[in-house]
């Protein structure tokens, strides 16, 4: 079901090395699917009907029905160049929201809050740190494929920027360690 119209598109960033994790870590089971998905479905049950994921050039990550898999060569110099190719891979969209592919608790309804803005809308961890989910207006691209290396978008000057907290602080959580998911995984 698609909830906003075509316009309206999101990134999944999918191309990180899991040099923490040990590698192979998004395609890693977590609660009978592999963990990139969670993210996934989230944004699919968001209605968030472009869909892009960004991954590294030999990545395991699959195809996903719905999904266009966009293969960031330079993904090995970091998150920056994700983004680049996610905007580039979205160019027709009004408003893209970026998401990383290691939070799988991320809700859909956190989701529909940052793609409902219309200015940039970061997600808010406490008094002093935003970040990813985030949602982002077309007049921001150009900011946005100027990013490089391990810069994401809370690097730039976005003086308008409005945050969203999340229903639970819980959801926002984010596998980098094995420790992270095993800890995950007790929590059900």
């Amino acid at each position: 079901m698609h909830l906003f119209e075509a316009g309206v598109g999101v990134v999944l960033l999918a191309a990180g090395s899991a040099k923490r994790f040990g590698g192979s870590k998004l395609t890693t089971d977590f609660r009978g699917r592999p963990l990139w998905e969670w993210a996934a479905l989230a944004a699919e049950q968001a209605g968030l009907a472009h869909r892009v994921v960004v991954v590294a050039p030999a990545s395991p990550i699959g195809s996903r029905s719905g999904w266009q898999r966009i293969e960031n060569r330079f993904a090995a110099q970091g998150m920056g160049t994700s983004i680049v190719a996610g905007v580039a891979a979205s160019e027709k969209c009004s408003r893209i929201l970026i998401l990383h592919a290691d939070m799988p608790l991320v809700t859909s309804e956190h989701l529909r809050k940052l793609a409902e803005g219309s200015s940039t809308v970061f997600t808010r961890y406490d008094a002093n740190s935003y970040g990813c989910p985030a949602a982002f207006p077309r007049a921001v691209f150009p900011e946005l494929r100027k990013l490089s290396g391990e810069q994401g978008a809370r690097s730039l000057n976005l003086d308008e920027a409005t945050l969203v907290d999340p229903q639970d602080k819980d959801h926002l959580a984010d596998i980098d360690t094995v420790r992270d998911l095993e800890r995950l995984n007790v929590r059900r």
